[in-house]
């Protein structure tokens, strides 16, 4: 099949990358999106067949490592591919010519921003940079009144609606909105294998060795821990039982439990956990976690201030020339973000990059002034 390959080399890049991002490969296929033909991402199965250094089209290649912000070009195998005659693009390479002078297919890929001080970033992934955080201040607000009246809580929302960004969020501030101080601990459950691994994870938090049931229980009794819990669908996988997730419930009865837990999901945990229900016990989470609905921005006011908040914010690089929007695009990257705020983040560094591509192409630019 005509198509590129990774090197080894880039895979250990690409490997790194989706370990920082806390994704799995299921959450990369989701990422790597191509506009009209793969709107909602890629097949899983493409994924896995670029980490086994298989050829992929070269569209899905380099969706992928956009995805993962990376330079595809690093990430490529010399020996499979090389430049077409007159396209510029890649395909199989049967006489192994070298890609020095391989051309970007700027179609398919975005500028590195470092050079360009786009301030849209990051594109994919939670944000933990507090200076990227934007909005949101009604649902924390809300997160800690359920924290601090004793419950705990999880937050419900689509995939990429920011739901590990608020998180982290939550994760940075809690020192300061606690009204009875916890140690606040992060842990996405897509880097967890089954709930041994789980127990080792908690126990590394308070520095002891593997315990669970009663052993664990005691060992908390002098600790006040605030969990906060990614990807918590991964409880529903072969791995974990109604065990761990009970012991949960248990370490975080009580006004004055060892653990408050934050829980973040797609889908309401009464749905997600109907094990429970089917054994006529109860939920591991009812009556603990009080859910928070996580929506998409749907009043224009937040969207365009965001834009604006971007656009004008004091971490970037002064420059000559800075990048403004007209209203229309403004008007047209709201419409069709649809509210989401990831996908928004995408389209306004597509089309600041555009900019940014036709001022250093000569070409008049009446929005740099």
């Amino acid at each position: 099949m005509a198509g590129i390959a990774a090197s080894k080399a880039g895979i250990e890049k690409a490997t790194i990358a989706l370990t920082d991002k806390s994704w799995s490969r299921e959450d990369l296929a989701g990422y790597a999106v191509i506009e009209d033909e793969k709107p909602n991402g890629i097949d899983i199965q493409t994924v896995h067949q670029f980490f086994k250094l298989r050829n992929v089209k070269r569209q899905y290649f380099v969706a992928i490592c956009k995805a993962l912000e990376l330079n595809w070009q690093d990430i490529t195998n010399p020996d499979t591919t090389t430049r077409g005659p007159e396209t510029g693009f890649f395909h199989e390479n049967t006489s192994l010519k070298s890609i020095d002078s391989v051309k970007n297919p700027v179609s398919l890929i975005a500028v590195d921003n470092s050079d360009y001080n786009n301030p849209f970033v990051p594109q994919h992934g939670k944000i933990d940079d507090p200076r990227f955080f934007f909005g949101r201040q009604r649902e924390i607000r809300r997160v800690f009144e359920t924290l601090n009246s004793g419950s705990s809580v999880a937050i419900i929302g689509e995939r990429a609606i920011g739901k590990s960004s608020l998180l982290q969020a939550i994760y940075q501030q809690a020192p300061n909105q606690l009204h009875n101080p916890r140690q606040p601990h992060y842990l996405n459950l897509q880097n967890v294998h089954d709930e041994d691994d789980f127990y080792g994870a908690l126990c590394s938090f308070i520095g002891i060795e593997t315990v669970k049931g009663y052993s664990l229980t005691r060992a908390l009794e002098s600790h006040r821990l605030l969990l906060l819990l990614d990807e918590v669908e991964k409880m529903t996988w072969d791995g974990f039982t109604n065990q761990v997730r009970g012991q949960l419930r248990g370490l975080a009865e009580g006004s004055n439990a060892s653990l408050r837990l934050v829980v973040a999901a797609c889908t309401s945990l009464d749905i997600l956990f109907p094990d429970s229900q089917d054994k006529n016990m109860t939920s591991p989470f009812k009556g603990i976690c009080i859910e928070e609905t996580l929506k998409r921005w749907d009043d224009e006011k937040i969207c365009r201030e965001f834009i604006m908040s971007r656009l004008n914010a004091d971490w970037l690089t002064p420059v000559d020339k800075p990048v403004s929007f007209t209203e229309d695009e403004i008007a047209g990257l709201i419409a069709e973000s649809g509210g989401y705020p990831q996908k928004l983040m995408m389209l306004c560094y597509e089309t600041y990059n555009r900019y940014i591509n036709d001022a250093n192409s000569g070409l008049n630019t009446p929005s740099i002034s």
